[in-house]
């Protein structure tokens, strides 16, 4: 798996090739469509020995490649809908940001009356692990802070990860202790690795339904700190002031925006300032809305602000 940052790949120069498929997918036939829509035969090849590469019994798999280098590949817990193919001036994220395994920094304590064995993701990615004698809550909770995470999963005798979970208390952090029969569960368990998938994406769903409800009682509140529109968003990012970005694919649709030398310079195409180049709005201002260090959260269509973006401001 190839993962650079997200916010790295502003850095990078196109053209991007942008690729979301089921595994199953027509590798010669996709270079085709690839070629038709001006891949150059550097990024092709790229393309082509990644998929081939791709691990059997995974249902989906997202590439980009841009700069003569795959900036990501990885596998997609779910296929996309449909077959993503692009080549444009800049990477297309969105189905990546929809489709991609959480990204939670996460703990999970297996936990027995000797101690508890400690596994997870901090918050830059990495792996995470440890021993706690005893299975102390103190220690556990400290391992859980040093890794910044904001979840922590206790499974192992019933008993002790009671406890456990009762002493961790929420403390800021989501404690969910997870139920299995067997007491000599293993950490490569698959009934254990599926739970632990499970509440992570419950986890990264509970926190998108926070932020669109955050984002509504903003945009009701006289001087809220929200903004809806093309406009509105393009400003906000221009300022350095959208700490969220909030999209509706299906409603933002074939948008597109101005975009300057700088990728958080985006503004509208009905009044573009002087060095400013016709994009995509669905690629521009999620790369945007990255390199200036906001999030990025897809909304439903129930949800969907203005134009399908708004934004969650950093200050008023």
């Amino acid at each position: 798996m190839v993962t650079t940052s997200l916010r790295e790949l502003a850095d990078h120069e196109g053209p991007f090739v942008s690729v979301y498929v089921d595994n199953s997918g027509n590798i010669p036939a996709l270079r085709a469509e690839l070629a038709e829509k001006g891949a150059p035969p550097p990024l092709l090849d790229l393309v082509d020995d990644t998929l081939t590469s791709t691990e059997p019994g995974r249902t989906g798999h997202a590439v980009i490649a841009g700069g003569g280098e795959v900036l990501v590949a990885e596998p997609l817990p779910v296929p996309p809908p449909r077959p993503v193919v692009r080549v444009s001036p800049l990477p297309y994220l969105l189905p990546l940001l929809q489709f991609r395994e959480p990204r939670t920094p996460y703990i999970v304590a297996l936990a027995d009356r000797a101690g508890a064995q400690i596994r997870g993701v901090d918050s830059r990615g990495r792996e995470v692990a440890g021993a706690v004698p005893g299975a102390a809550a103190q220690e556990v909770a400290w391992l859980a802070d040093r890794a910044g995470a904001t979840l922590v999963l206790v499974a192992g005798e019933a008993s002790v990860r009671a406890a456990l979970s009762d002493a961790l208390g929420p403390r800021g952090r989501r404690v969910v202790e997870l139920e299995h029969d067997s007491r000599a569960i293993e950490f490569d368990s698959p009934a254990l690795q599926e739970q632990i998938r499970r509440v992570l994406h419950e986890e990264a769903e509970l926190r998108r339904r926070a932020v669109v409800r955050l984002f509504a009682q903003e945009r009701s509140r006289p001087r809220g700190l929200a903004v809806e529109g093309l406009a509105a968003t393009t400003a906000a990012l221009r300022e350095a002031n959208a700490d969220t970005l909030l999209i509706d694919p299906d409603r933002l649709g074939d948008s597109t925006v101005g975009v300057g030398p700088d990728p958080t310079q985006v503004v509208p195409v009905d009044r573009p300032p002087h060095r400013t180049w016709p994009r995509r709005a669905d690629e521009a201002l999620p790369v945007a809305a990255l390199a200036a260090r906001a999030t990025v959260v897809t909304t439903g269509h129930a949800d969907a602000p203005a134009d399908g973006v708004g934004a969650l401001l950093r200050h008023g």
